[in-house]
């Protein structure tokens, strides 16, 4: 925060031990972009066209916590293309919504105005210029600039030529059920015109879905949602020519598969296709077995890409898994006699097999259930969950000024839910009196999310246990302490009223067994494995003997 203050008003602030708290400083934000990029050679020909990639930069995403501290507005692009010059041409892709961009002299500048729910960001397509050289290599730089913000440009390292390694799309089998395997015959190219030195063979994987083989030359991390697994195979790979696995390599639904995924992907050693960091050689120890690769022939016309794009260096594949999970509701009983305010904790549990995952890269969560809370009569909620949303009684919405004491709440799920996982949400309830009986239970029901509230999931064969009961015990409730003041003492505020609480069995909107918390680190193919919310600052008037100090404040909303 700034201010503006003669030297005498400090001094008589000084004096009255007054303190003025530290500027905040403005967010540092990245400008996120590919740290190099390959170009096909130009064809050279007066009537060629070069093969063009795909240049995309973006400001990030803010994490949860911290949006309200990123500012939104004009956010302003300049790219410098001084440097590119006779090695490369860019220009704005008119295939995708772009902000207005003016090319003057060696820079394009673009202005995107900032949309809500949209990143900021510009798309561009580069390729090589006529008569530029094999091998010719520039820094592309990009900055960018926003109000209240300091934003770290981005540079992209660019050259013509180079290895084009293509991952050719697997015959794979989609429809499984648990403990079906099946061969990953993984075959590759390289239709650049060098050779790449080394590759590196990428397989993730996610949780339902495993390697049956272990080789010293693979390596696997993570294993919560997904797990990594790199292959690292030495030599040089000359271009025109194409490579097939001379190994077996198998892969198995397990026991907890149900809609799973497959990437797999060709890179030359110490790249990645996002540039975001260098692939370590991986190498394991122990199984005395190495798997490798044999020549599969010379690259076809039409058979894989003609491009240097990272894009095609990588493939996916969906599963879907003939198998079940067996989502229940968890209900509370809490002890509460009238007056007292308790907590009850509710929510769901998946009994398994499978685990459920609706997480897709590029896209938006997807809760993979909803809760529907129901409040036990002659209650009301004074505290709810951030999960949770209040409805009213018929499953219609309410505003944001009514989220307490709704007779209903709605309470969306994570993104993925793990075989054994279970969701918590823990509701503060006063009690302003008791209703004995069916007409005084509250209900937790869990399920697809509806119109209304919830229909059964379709891989959940045992809905009898989707719905339970909240109910409040008052043979178990203890005597409410007295509140308020004593007589004649009128008294600011009463003293809170006793709280009871009695936990379902789940953190609060927490699912557990998560991926930073599931066991990983060793796969099948491994043998080893601030915010500060502003402040505001009024004129001060300073009394001294003789006369007034007067302190004039410049103010300026802070951001962390």
């Amino acid at each position: 925060m700034r201010k503006s203050i003669s030297l005498l008003a400090v001094a008589g602030s000084v004096a009255l031990g007054l303190t003025t708290p530290a500027a905040a400083a403005d967010p540092v934000l990245p400008l996120i972009g590919p740290s190099a990029v390959g170009l096909r050679l130009h064809p050279g020909t007066p009537t060629g066209v070069a093969k063009e990639s795909r240049l995309v930069f973006t400001l990030p995403e803010p994490a949860a916590g911290d949006a309200a501290q990123v500012p939104r507005g004009e956010v302003t692009f300049t790219v410098d293309l001084g440097k590119l010059a006779g090695i490369a041409d860019v220009r704005e892709n008119p295939a995708v919504a772009h902000p207005e961009c003016v090319r003057a002299a060696a820079t394009l500048v673009c202005k995107d105005p900032g949309t809500a729910g949209v990143r900021p960001g510009i798309d561009l397509l580069i390729g090589a210029a006529k008569g530029s050289a094999d091998g010719a290599a520039a820094d592309l730089a990009v900055t960018a600039t926003l109000q209240g913000a300091t934003i770290r440009p981005a540079t992209t390292k660019v050259s013509v030529g180079g290895p084009d390694l293509v991952m050719e799309k697997l015959p794979l089998k989609a429809d499984l059920v648990p403990g079906q395997k099946q061969p990953v015959a993984l075959a590759f190219a390289n239709t650049g015109n060098r050779a790449a030195h080394g590759v590196v063979l990428e397989l993730t994987a996610t949780r339902g879905m495993e390697f049956v083989e272990s080789y010293d030359n693979c390596v696997t991390r993570g294993g919560g949602r997904t797990a990594v697994t790199l292959c690292s195979f030495e030599g040089d790979f000359a271009p025109g020519e194409a490579w097939e696995l001379a190994d077996p390599l198998t892969i198995k639904a397990t026991e907890r598969a149900y809609e799973d995924q497959l990437g797999y992907g060709i890179y030359e050693t110490g790249s990645r296709p996002d540039g975001a960091s260098a692939l370590s050689t991986p190498a394991g120890k122990g199984t005395g077995k190495t798997l490798a690769v044999k020549k599969h022939g010379a690259v076809t016309s039409g058979k894989s890409a003609t491009d240097l794009e990272p894009g095609d260096n990588r493939r996916e594949f969906a599963f879907r898994t003939a198998n079940t999970a067996d989502f229940g509701a968890t209900g509370a009983t809490v002890p509460a006699k009238a007056g007292q305010t308790v907590t009850a904790e509710v929510g769901f549990r998946n009994q398994g097999p499978a685990w459920i995952d609706r997480a897709r890269i590029g896209e938006a969560p997807v809760a993979v259930a909803r809760t529907d809370v129901r409040v036990p009569a002659g209650t009301s909620v004074t505290k709810k969950p951030e999960a949770c949303r209040a409805v009213n009684a018929d499953g219609s919405e309410r505003t944001a000024q009514q989220q307490l004491g709704a007779p209903r709440y709605f309470c969306e799920s994570a993104a993925t839910v793990l075989e054994n996982g279970k969701e918590g949400y823990a509701f503060e309830l006063r009690v302003d009196k008791i209703v004995e009986g069916a007409a005084g239970k509250g209900s937790v029901s869990v399920g697809e999310a509806g119109p209304q509230g919830v229909t059964p999931h379709r891989f959940d064969p045992k809905t009898g246990n989707n719905t339970a009961e909240i109910v409040l015990d008052a043979k178990g409730g203890a005597s409410p302490s007295p509140s308020g003041s004593p007589s004649g003492s009128p008294s600011p505020s009463t003293s809170p009223s006793p709280t009871t609480s009695v936990s379902a069995g789940a953190s609060s909107n927490t699912a557990t067994g998560g991926a930073a918390g599931a066991q990983g680190g060793k796969g099948p193919l491994a043998s080893t494995g601030s915010s500060a919310a502003p402040l505001a600052l009024g004129a001060a008037m300073l009394l001294a003997a003789g006369g007034a100090l007067f302190v004039a404040f410049r103010r300026r909303s802070g951001r962390a």
